[in-house]
């Protein structure tokens, strides 16, 4: 099964997408016997090549390097400026994005959204190739092959053909969910006993309470040989439970927009990043590296041609240890739970305000959910020209009806960042 869907069909849906993950993958896996001098040198020709690209391709990096009289063939990573989403926002994406691009070797792309404010921007096919490469390599590492039945549990239900066909093909019973009532939780878990997947991937909170519900119910016995968490922080507690219910180990993962693939190893003993895709340094306060201590994720990205990102300040915080991440501290997401018993996560309002047949889509930029004291929902929004009353009284009515609670809606002009360095999207009084 595994040499027929690595060489077979991996091959052929690459031919099909444009894309070049068999390659990759083949490649990171030699990359896995070099030094790390073979990998600093592997990256500094690569830095080298991207820098060059920006200073004639990207505005802003071209308007940067002819302000400072430098030469990106001899400039050090260092002393380029550091750019976050607030930046590209305020100079435009455009600025970032490459001119001369091929139209045909690009992707859409945009941010998981999981701290209230998303944004879209361009990703290569090259670039996506590696990343989705990255990812299998670390599944491979904890025993996955292609053509391994999983399970991916996530928000919102698959509409796309060529996904579908895609999922059949590889094996994955996608499971969509919305709110998590008891009977979507009994729901899902009755498909994971019935299909006895090898893997099971989705974010913490709906895992969390998957395993709360199977911890306090009998007649659930399958368990994965592991569970891959992403898009949120994993709480020490989560991962408890998790690991409780399912009887199984749980491998974490954690990327952002412009963000080599990092991945918790089999062992548990720190995350794995792909060197080969990109730089990922932990800066201070005072934007210097440390080696040891809590630090923000500043990454390199050395293969998107398409909007080089390049020293992005993902404001995530992560925990280092002789230089290796062994902590996500920067990504929160909780639940909220209405007065019907239907839970919500952050990522029901993540699909609500990033999905392209809603007028939220191009309207809000930024958005936090509050819970007053009596049981109100407050939107607090920072909009764009966009923005309608219509726009207003449609977010009221769909919640209102969706949480059953009143729902009002608050207009301002930034919502300010938490001492970890993110949004929370929901908050409580």
């Amino acid at each position: 099964m595994g040499f027929l869907h690595e060489h077979i069909i991996l091959p052929l849906s690459d031919l099909v997408k444009g894309e070049n993950v068999h390659k990759y993958l083949r490649m990171l896996r030699e990359a896995e016997s070099w030094t790390d001098e073979q990998m600093q040198e592997f990256q500094q020709r690569r830095l080298q090549q991207l820098l060059s690209y920006a200073t004639t391709e990207v505005p802003f990096y071209r308007d940067w390097f002819q302000d400072h009289s430098l030469d990106p063939l001899i400039v050090s990573l260092e002393q380029m400026p550091i750019v976050n989403k607030a930046i590209m926002r305020q100079e435009g994406i455009d600025r970032f994005s490459a001119e001369h691009f091929p139209v045909k070797e690009r992707m859409s792309s945009r941010s998981s959204g999981s701290t209230g404010e998303p944004f879209s921007f361009y990703t290569s096919k090259q670039a996506y190739s590696i990343n989705t490469a990255a990812k299998l390599r670390t599944w491979y590492m904890a025993g996955y092959r292609l053509g391994d039945r999983y399970m991916k549990i996530a928000n919102g239900a698959r509409h796309g053909k060529f996904k579908k066909l895609q999922d059949k093909v590889n094996n994955c019973i996608y499971v969509p969910f919305y709110s998590m009532t008891d009977d979507m939780l009994k729901a899902i878990l009755d498909n994971i006993e019935r299909s006895r997947p090898t893997f099971v991937r989705s974010y913490p909170i709906p895992l969390y309470l998957l395993a709360q519900y199977r911890n306090s119910h009998s007649g659930y016995s399958f368990c994965p040989r592991h569970i891959m968490t992403t898009g949120s922080t994993l709480p020490v507690a989560y991962r408890i439970e998790i690991e409780k219910a399912f009887c199984c180990d749980i491998i974490d993962s954690y990327s952002c927009e412009g963000t080599p693939n990092t991945y918790e190893t089999p062992a548990h003993d720190g995350y794995h990043t792909c060197n080969y895709y990109g730089i990922i340094e932990v800066l201070d306060d005072n934007n210097k590296p440390i080696t040891n201590g809590i630090g923000r994720v500043v990454s390199t990205d050395l293969w998107n041609m398409a909007h080089p990102f390049i020293r992005y300040d993902s404001q995530d915080l992560v925990e280092v240890n002789a230089g290796r991440i062994v902590r996500i501290m920067g990504r929160e997401c909780e639940s909220l739970v209405v007065a019907n018993g239907q839970r919500y996560t952050v990522h029901n309002f993540v699909g609500f305000f990033q999905e392209d047949n809603r007028p939220t889509r191009q309207s809000v930029t930024a958005y936090q959910v509050v819970v007053r004291n009596d049981n109100s929902i407050t939107f607090r929004l920072v909009v764009n020209g966009q923005y309608t009353p219509d726009i207003e009284q449609y977010i009221i009515d769909f919640w209102q009806q969706q949480l059953g609670v009143p729902v009002n809606v608050s207009l301002v002009d930034e919502i300010p960042l938490m001492q970890n360095n993110k949004r929370l999207t929901i908050i409580k009084e």
